[in-house]
């Protein structure tokens, strides 16, 4: 494999059994449907990270397809050949000093072996486990135990499933983690890019190709935010949303709550200040909050007290096949308005002067 960064191409001979795996434009994962709340230790929800030493292997074969035609999610993703170990999260271009990977255009694979607490196991229905990603470049399908779970587009964005059914009655087995990755660009990938085939037979081998990017840094690929498995009750609060209008002297904080699992169920809401201080309750699935004097959101630099953030607190009961389930999970909010006119971006009611654009994430300053 060679690679041609100066001119935004990345070039490689393959066989033509890789054109089909490479063009992924037309294998569309379905869109998550519901809520997807950050996961967060609460007393009704565990976490487990799952960073670290993962195995690794890149798919080597002319045609990027041993994998699936050898199904190495099937067995320890050891024994289907060498493996070298790979931190996540991490972009899997960067780690070694092998040419042939830092330039890589295909599928890699991921897996991960990982004991859970007996408590998550026992197979009594109240214990919903879930596998989430906070990010992996490009293209993901994810199997547990060699089951598929889930399929993912796109390099930016979260994706998770419930794994209950395939991990819970089997305490003491661990729980294997597999996951395929590809990283080649379409037309209609963001980043986007094109794989072009180079059919002279003259100058180029049989089904040689390259990918054409337009933008002017490297395209890193991996799985580039932490994974962690966690669980909720089976009756669980699913998404919480949460608009604010404020003045100096009163704010509402409208909410709008969504509960899976079951039409049985209440809900009630506590907003607090950064002190723990009780300022406002509520009950049922929408509604709003009266906060009077709120101490408002201010961008850094606006105010002596940037950042202030209040946490809404969000406690869940139901009941389910006989015993009383409760969710908790709390949602930190900050009170602010914005609006935009024809020559102004106000926050609170006040001009916001943009200091920086396109700074990465990961930038210090």
């Amino acid at each position: 494999m060679a690679a041609g960064a100066s001119s935004g191409v990345l070039s490689v001979a393959v066989s033509g059994g890789c054109r089909l795996l490479l063009l992924l434009a037309l294998a569309r994962a379905a869109a998550p449907r519901g809520g997807m709340l950050y996961p967060r230790e609460t007393p009704s929800r565990e976490r487990k990270e799952l960073g670290g030493l993962w195995s690794f292997r890149a798919d080597f074969s002319p045609g990027r397809d041993a994998g699936f035609v050898q199904s190495w999610y099937r067995q320890p993703l050891r024994q289907t050949g060498p493996v070298i170990d790979m931190p996540v999260p991490a972009s899997f271009n960067d780690i070694t000093q092998d040419p042939s990977l830092e330039n890589y255009i295909g599928w890699v694979w991921y897996e991960k072996e990982v004991l859970l607490p007996l408590r998550w196991l026992q197979d009594d229905l109240s214990t919903r486990v879930v596998l989430r990603f906070g990010s992996a470049h490009y293209y993901s399908i994810v199997w547990v135990n060699g089951v598929q779970v889930v399929k993912h587009e796109g390099g930016h964005l979260p994706f998770e499933a419930d794994i209950s059914s395939i991990v819970q009655g089997s305490p003491g087995i661990p729980c294997r983690i597999t996951v395929a990755l590809n990283n080649t660009l379409t037309p209609h990938t963001l980043p986007p890019g094109s794989i072009q085939y180079m059919d002279d037979k003259t100058r180029y081998p049989k089904n040689y190709f390259v990918q054409n990017i337009r933008f002017d840094f490297f395209n890193y690929a991996g799985i580039h935010r932490p994974v962690v498995l966690y669980t909720t009750p089976s009756v669980y609060i699913d998404d919480i949303t949460v608009t604010t209008t404020s003045s100096e002297s009163v704010a509402m904080v409208k909410y709008q709550v969504s509960v899976v699992g079951s039409t049985l169920y209440s809900l009630a809401l506590s907003l607090r200040d950064q002190e723990g201080k009780v300022v406002a309750t509520g009950d049922g699935p929408s509604g709003q909050l009266k906060v009077l004097n709120p101490n408002l959101w201010w961008p850094y630099l606006m105010h002596e007290n940037p950042g202030y953030r209040y946490s809404l607190e969000v406690k869940m009961e139901a009941q389910a096949n006989g015993a009383l389930l409760e969710d908790i999970y709390t949602l930190p909010v900050g009170i602010r308005t914005v609006h935009v006119t024809s020559s102004q971006f106000l926050i609170n009611g006040k001009p916001f002067y943009f200091h920086g654009v396109n700074k990465h994430e990961d930038a210090d300053v």
